[in-house]
């Protein structure tokens, strides 16, 4: 959440300043509450943020934010222009900008709100030209790049399913087999919610074959590692790994530890429909996968919003 933050201020070019807000759990649960006067936005003592200065731009994330952005828009009577991330559970209204993903239930109303911006999956802040960049020292920390380099994204638990042992034991022996059919290495990066027995399900199939599974003692090679791999293996759960890897203009196959409903199978449906990924099998046929830079074309869609809302209230003065 955090990262799509820094990624809206930095396609805006502004400076940014990081807060992190504790709001109540009433606030949290009923976020409009922040409308009323004096109504208390924070956990303990109110931090001197709130008192003010209050800044040009108020730039949160998730739906239990969103009370803290209600609050110090009425705090600073409009002069700070609230831009919200995900879906926060009630009309755009209450915010300036509203970014959603277009798998949201909530962009079917696009129409309807002129201050709503849809974004495809989530926000990044990285940028392709800085991260290619660094190539060389991925180089001279991986060695020669004498075979094709499959990167390797594992996500895991989630609020709607978890990973068993018997979705470890395939996921990692269809992507074996695979590296091994393209004569190809591996770089595979666990995340945070990546179950503790992926490491040795992967590594006990390991056998002789130089494969990289990073273990968190060494420095994460992620984001810089994109700038070697060939080809990318993302799994389902994640929003976010997948959208980062479509950045690259690179083949990125999606593999499922279980079948996806809801919001996230429409999801894949429309990263699949435009071309950006494909679902991981042994023979896919490559088609030139599309690029997903989208950061600048949002960027501009939050400035002629917020354009369009300052042209307004200066209409509605004059008359």
């Amino acid at each position: 959440m955090l990262n799509q933050c820094i990624a809206v201020t930095e396609s805006l070019k502004l400076e940014h300043i990081i807060f992190r807000a504790y709001p109540t759990p009433i606030l949290r649960l009923f976020p409009r509450l922040a409308l009323i006067p004096t109504w208390r936005l924070t956990v303990g003592r109110t931090p001197d943020w709130i008192k003010g200065p209050h800044p040009d731009y108020i730039v949160t994330c998730g739906r239990r934010m969103a009370g803290i952005s209600i609050g110090l828009r009425r705090i600073s009577k409009g002069k700070s222009k609230t831009i919200h991330i995900q879906d926060p559970g009630i009309s755009p209204k209450n915010f300036d900008v509203l970014i959603v993903p277009s798998h949201d239930k909530i962009a079917e109303s696009e129409h309807n709100h002129s201050n709503l911006v849809l974004s495809t999956g989530s926000l990044t802040p990285l940028l392709k030209n800085q991260i290619v960049k660094r190539r060389s020292s991925m180089i001279d920390r991986f060695g020669p790049l004498n075979k094709k380099q499959i990167l390797v994204m594992l996500g895991g638990n989630n609020k709607r399913y978890r990973v068993t042992n018997r979705d470890l034991e395939k996921m990692a022996i269809d992507i074996y087999e695979y590296a091994k059919e393209k004569n190809a290495r591996l770089i595979i990066i666990p995340s945070r919610r990546t179950p503790r027995k992926a490491r040795n399900v992967f590594e006990r199939l390991n056998d002789s074959e130089k494969h990289f599974f990073w273990d968190g003692k060494s420095n994460n090679p992620y984001p810089d590692v994109f700038s070697i791999a060939d080809e990318i293996i993302v799994t389902s759960d994640s929003v976010n790994m997948v959208t980062e890897a479509c950045l690259f203009g690179l083949p990125v196959l999606i593999a499922y530890w279980q079948e996806e409903y809801g919001r996230l199978g429409k999801f894949h449906k429309i990263m699949r429909d435009g071309g950006f990924t494909q679902t991981f099998s042994h023979n896919p046929k490559f088609n030139q996968p599309k690029i997903l830079d989208q950061m600048p074309k949002i960027a501009n869609k939050i400035t002629a919003v917020l354009k369009n809302t300052r042209t307004n209230l200066k209409s509605d003065a004059e008359f």
